[in-house]
């Protein structure tokens, strides 16, 4: 079997609305993995790593355990009022309403959701803290909708780098060293613009 060939299977492997999305060998993990930016969200029914960096944002780990799919959103601020140009897939509401409703229509129940949340660094320090904004929106959005949280790691200084697994329920976080911190507050400004990135408690396991 040739390469193109294994590639094709994995991408017909994926959920129909996510195979536009690159999907790529981990070799330390020996597994499959998927990057999400800024502003997206990705739901998968295999045991595979999703991967995103967070600075100020904050994203929301969800699986059905008993249904076996879950995935992640990413979204960079709580609602439009600290927008610097209005784009809904950034907004906290929009992120969590888009992840839920992917789960719910490839088989999940919302009453068997467990979720980890991970993000919200204060970057830049001072007032403007929208890592705090996000933290506070997505615990009321959660007490709001009657779920229950099962880990987080939240706030610091830290940009974070994040591994899960929406099958197993692993979630790993690295947290960055400060030398990261301009470059990530950078890419968030330019997200937050509008434009394209490249880019501990409980059961959560931190890694270098």
């Amino acid at each position: 079997m040739d390469v193109s060939q294994v590639s094709d299977e994995i991408t017909q492997a994926m959920l129909p609305e996510f195979r536009h999305m690159r999907r790529f060998w981990m070799p330390q993990r020996e597994c499959y993995g998927v990057k999400v930016i800024a502003g997206d969200y990705y739901v998968s029914q295999q045991s595979e790593f999703i991967t995103t960096v967070l600075g100020s944002c904050v994203t929301a780990c969800i699986r059905d355990p008993k249904r076996g799919v879950g995935g992640i959103n990413h979204f960079l601020l709580p609602d439009s009022s600290v927008d610097i140009l209005s784009s809904s897939n950034r907004y906290g509401v929009f992120a969590m309403e888009q992840l839920i409703n992917a789960i719910i229509k490839h088989g999940g129940r919302r009453e068997n959701f467990e979720i980890k949340l991970v993000g919200g660094g204060n970057m830049i320090g001072g007032v403007n803290d929208i890592g705090r904004s996000n933290i506070t929106f997505v615990k009321n959005f959660m007490a709001t909708e009657g779920f229950t949280i099962e880990a987080q790691d939240l706030g610091g200084h830290h940009p974070r780098k994040i591994l899960y697994n929406p099958i197993t329920g692993r979630l790993l976080v690295n947290k960055l060293r400060d030398k990261n911190r301009e470059r990530y507050f950078t890419n968030e400004l330019e997200a937050q613009r509008g434009q394209k990135i490249k880019y501990a408690d409980n059961d959560i396991e931190l890694f270098d």
